[in-house]
C-alpha cells in the first residue's frame, strides 16, 4: 500500500502539466497545500536571514550537508566523503544525523573493533536504529554518529561527550537552529532546476533561491547527465555565484556476498540475470548502475525510501524469486542494514544475495572543496 501511495505521489509531484481529470484534481489540492508550505518556509528563512532568530553556535566548526529536494541526491555518501577527508587530516569528526525511520530518542553509534556500539554498549544491528546512521558508523570506524531530531540538543550532547574538532550536520539545509560554518548543498545532476514545485505539489523542500546560502554545491551522478551537465553548472553558478561547484559520481566498488560475508568482484555481474531489491530515494539510479555493470535486470522490487522490511515483505520477495528466478538478488548497502534481520530470522532464498557497495568519487572541483574545508578547520 505504502509503495503504491508513494509512487502515485511521485508521479504527480514530477508532472508539470497533468492531463487526466483525476490527476488534475489531486494536483490542484496539493498545490493549495504548497502555498501554505511556501509561506512557512519563507517566514522561517526570513527570520534567520534577518537575525530575528539566532541559531545556536557550537564550540567547534560545523559543516552542513543538505539538499533542496526529497531524497535520492546522495547526501549519505557525501557526508562519508567529507568525513573521510577531515579524518585523513587527523580531525576528530562527529556526525549529527536526523535518523529518519528510526527511534525517536537521541542515541549515538560508533563502530569499534568491528562491533557496533550504541550509547557505548554493544548493540544489535537494526534494533530500531535508523539505517543511514548505521551505514555511516560502519564506514567511518571510530567516528561517533549522534542521532536525534533536535540538532541543537544532539550537537551540544556530542560536544560534551566527544569534544570533536568538527561536526558534520547530515541533512542540515532546512534545520537552521544550529550555526554552520560551511553550507554544502547536494544536487542530483538530473534535477530540473526550476521545473518542480514545492512540497507537497512537487518534491522541492525549498525554493531555488535557497542555493544562495551555499558555500559548496556538490553535483552528484554527473556522469549520468553528460549531455546537460554543462548547462546545469552554468545555472547553478547564476543562482549561487559565490559557491564552489564540485562534480561527482557514485562509483560501484565491490559486491558483498550477504550469505558468507566475502567480497566479490564487480565482474561477477557481467552477463548475469539479476533481480533488485531497494528502498532508496533514487531506485532508478541503482538500476542504471547495475545495467552499466552489464547485468540484465529481470525485475526490481522498489519500496519507498527508508522502508522497514517485515517478514511478509521478505516472504513475498522469496516467492517472487521462486516464480521468476534470477541468477542473483542484488540490493544496496542501506537496504542490507534492514534486510539482514529478515534473513537471520526467516532464512535466505535459493540463490546468491549480493550487496552493491558504492562510494562518491570527485570528477572535478576537488581543489576548491579542499580549500573550503581548510578554511573551516582554521576557524
Amino acid at each position: 500500500m505504502w509503495q503504491s501511495l508513494h509512487d502515485a505521489w511521485w508521479r504527480r509531484a514530477t508532472q508539470d502539466h497533468p492531463t487526466a481529470f483525476y490527476d488534475i484534481l489531486i494536483c490542484q489540492a496539493l498545490q493549495a497545500s504548497s502555498v501554505a508550505y511556501q509561506a512557512v518556509v519563507t517566514l522561517r528563512n526570513a527570520a534567520y536571514d534577518r537575525g530575528w532568530v539566532k541559531p545556536m553556535t557550537l564550540p567547534c566548526p560545523v559543516v552542513s550537508v543538505g539538499n533542496l529536494t526529497v531524497g535520492g541526491t546522495g547526501k549519505t555518501t557525501c557526508v562519508e566523503l567529507l568525513a573521510r577527508k577531515l579524518m585523513a587530516q587527523r580531525q576528530r569528526v562527529a556526525v549529527l544525523s536526523r535518523g529518519y525511520a528510526g527511534r525517536r530518542r537521541p542515541y549515538w553509534l560508533r563502530m569499534e573493533g568491528g562491533q557496533l556500539l550504541v550509547d557505548g554498549r554493544a548493540g544489535a544491528a537494526d534494533d530500531g536504529w535508523a539505517d543511514e546512521p548505521q551505514l555511516l558508523a560502519a564506514h567511518l570506524a571510530g567516528a561517533p554518529i549522534v542521532v536525534g531530531p533536535r540538532r541543537a540538543q544532539t550537537g551540544r550532547w556530542a560536544w560534551d561527550m566527544f569534544h570533536s574538532d568538527i561536526m558534520i550536520l547530515d541533512d542540515g539545509l532546512q534545520h537552521r537552529q544550529v550555526h554552520r560554518d560551511l553550507e554544502v548543498v547536494v544536487v542530483h545532476a538530473r534535477t530540473p532546476l526550476g521545473g518542480w514545485a514545492l512540497l507537497p505539489r512537487g518534491p522541492m523542500r525549498e525554493p531555488l533561491e535557497s542555493l544562495r546560502r551555499s558555500h559548496v554545491i556538490i553535483l552528484t551522478k554527473a556522469d549520468e547527465a553528460l549531455e546537460t551537465v554543462a548547462a546545469l553548472r552554468e545555472r547553478l553558478s547564476a543562482l549561487a555565484p559565490e559557491a564552489a561547484t564540485v562534480m561527482t559520481t557514485h562509483e560501484p566498488v565491490a559486491l558483498l556476498d550477504a550469505q558468507n560475508g566475502e567480497q566479490e568482484s564487480l565482474q561477477r555481474l557481467e552477463g548475469m540475470r539479476v533481480a533488485l531489491v531497494s528502498s532508496i530515494g533514487d531506485p532508478a539510479g541503482f538500476e542504471s548502475t547495475i545495467r552499466r555493470l552489464h547485468a540484465t535486470v529481470e525485475w526490481h522490487a522498489a519500496f519507498p525510501d527508508h522502508h522497514r522490511y517485515r517478514a511478509a515483505d521478505w516472504a513475498a520477495l522469496r516467492a517472487r524469486a521462486t516464480a521468476q528466478p534470477p541468477q542473483a538478488l542484488v540490493t544496496t548497502e542501506k537496504d542490507w542494514v534492514r534486510l539482514r534481520p529478515m534473513l537471520a530470522a526467516h532464512g535466505s532464498w535459493a540463490g546468491p544475495l549480493w550487496v552493491l557497495k558504492v562510494r562518491m568519487r570527485i570528477l572535478d572541483g576537488e581543489a576548491s572543496l579542499d580549500d573550503r574545508l581548510a578554511r573551516v578547520r582554521g576557524r
